[in-house]
């Protein structure tokens, strides 16, 4: 079903027959009220009648007859019988021509008072029988108004329902296959965008949306998502572009020294050394491809579960600490116990590896490096700081990058992208800062706390 249809259907239709079928309650209602205030008319007048018809000499009489508002009551006003102990009708109103001929009394015997409907010629009506007495004498008096006003009111109540249902299902309808109109064409440009996304075509936005609803925030999130993926294959292709430059150098290199060894006889010294170099130049490549098999590995996420950073930190430190002490370099540790927080143990761990060997690498002799771990904002912040050359301000963005080198020493050029990329996945982030008491460089983890 089309999203007009069911707009048109839930928004108009059901609406209306909801609205029909609670008029058509709401007539019920008035009916019964009608009838009541009919009824509550009819005891009323009996009540009046049935104490003064015998207050003259004459015999008994309907006042009715008597009143200055006859002809404003007659078109409405109930008729009233009033029937002796043997039947024949004494009184009556409104007057006849000619005496009746065979006009059933009530009954004698029974209640004081009685209201009943009853099917007439003329049509229903609403009958009140008053029993009274007069002087041990027993009267009939019978007061009956007809129901076709109440019927007329009522056929009016629906008349006009019927027309309010009408009039307002015509302004739904229209408003429902409006607004499903707008909303279809909305969904319809979202849909071309995400059609377009799926073929690959990230150059475009979705187009603009200001209704401010839920459609509009659905644009929002997509226009967000659509940025991201086409940043990510922007980062996706340059690493491609890199690692094709980087894995053709050693190659080139060693094509070059084995066509060159190749090329006339060589001594054994000269073969020797020539393997030797393309032996370095293999080892190089293996370096590479483990350091893209883990930047693979930190972008596939991991699952994360509740522990104590200072247990990681501490393992690492432990595992850097036989090469700092090759290089004359102390590691000591700063910690607030525990650090609970929620992180993979593996991949936090390469990222502390990445960073000590980095901060090994540029660190001089006879320094220290600074392995910390503070409460900072809403989480946790690792901090490792060297006394090294430090990180120029220009490149504290790009040493994230894959493949940046701001240093002829540098690894792989994957180390730091790997650490950004485990960061991201635990919702964190990687930061290089200048250090506020002298030289080096500052790398910091920021995690979420556990929760």
């Amino acid at each position: 079903m089309k999203l007009g249809t069911r707009l048109w259907l839930s928004g108009a239709l059901l609406p209306s027959g909801v609205l029909l079928a609670a008029l058509l309650v709401a007539g019920q209602s008035f009916r019964r009220a009608l009838e009541s205030s009919l009824d509550r008319g009819l005891l009323a007048q009996g009540a009046a009648e049935s104490v003064s018809l015998f207050d003259r000499e004459d015999g008994p009489h309907l006042h009715m007859a008597e009143s200055p508002l006859l002809e404003e009551v007659r078109p409405f006003g109930p008729a009233a019988e009033l029937f002796d102990e043997h039947g024949r009708l004494v009184a009556h109103f409104p007057p006849l021509p000619h005496p009746p001929q065979g006009l059933a009394p009530p009954p004698l015997e029974g209640p004081p008072s009685q209201l009943l409907t009853r099917d007439t010629e003329a049509g229903r009506q609403r009958e009140l029988i008053v029993r009274v007495k007069n002087a041990e004498r027993p009267f009939v008096l019978r007061l009956a108004a007809s129901l076709g006003q109440v019927d007329e009111s009522v056929r009016v109540f629906h008349l006009t329902a019927l027309a309010v249902v009408a009039a307002t299902g015509l302004v739904l309808a229209g408003l429902q296959a409006l607004l499903g109109r707008r909303l279809a064409r909305r969904l319809a440009f979202l849909t071309e965008h995400l059609d377009r996304v799926r073929r690959g075509d990230l150059s475009t936005q979705p187009r603009p949306d200001t209704a401010g609803d839920e459609v509009a925030a659905l644009r929002e999130v997509l226009a967000v998502t659509t940025t991201q993926l086409k940043r990510a294959r922007e980062v996706h292709e340059r690493l491609l572009a890199d690692a094709a430059h980087e894995l053709r150098t050693p190659l080139t290199l060693m094509r070059t020294t084995l066509d060159l060894a190749l090329r006339r006889e060589r001594s054994p010294e000269a073969l020797r050394q020539a393997l030797g170099e393309a032996r370095d130049e293999v080892d190089r490549l293996a370096r590479l491809a483990q350091s893209l098999l883990e930047m693979a590995a930190a972008g596939r996420g991991w699952d994360l579960c509740e522990a104590d950073l200072c247990e990681v930190l501490d393992e690492a430190a432990e595992a850097a600490r036989a090469e700092g002490e090759e290089r004359g370099v102390l590691i000591a540790i700063h910690a607030v116990r525990p650090a609970v927080a929620r992180f993979s143990a593996t991949a936090l761990r390469q990222a502390v590896d990445n960073l000590l060997s980095n901060a090994l690498r540029f660190a001089p002799p006879r320094t220290t490096i600074d392995l910390s771990v503070y409460p900072h904002r809403d989480g946790w912040r690792v901090s490792v700081r060297d006394r090294g050359p430090g990180i120029p301000e220009v490149e504290r963005e790009a040493v994230f990058a894959p493949f940046h080198r701001g240093d002829p020493r540098g690894g792989s050029g994957l180390g730091l992208a790997i650490v950004s990329e485990v960061m991201r996945q635990h919702r964190g982030q990687a930061l290089a800062l200048a250090p506020e008491d002298g030289p080096g460089a500052l790398i910091v983890l920021d995690l979420p706390a556990g929760r």
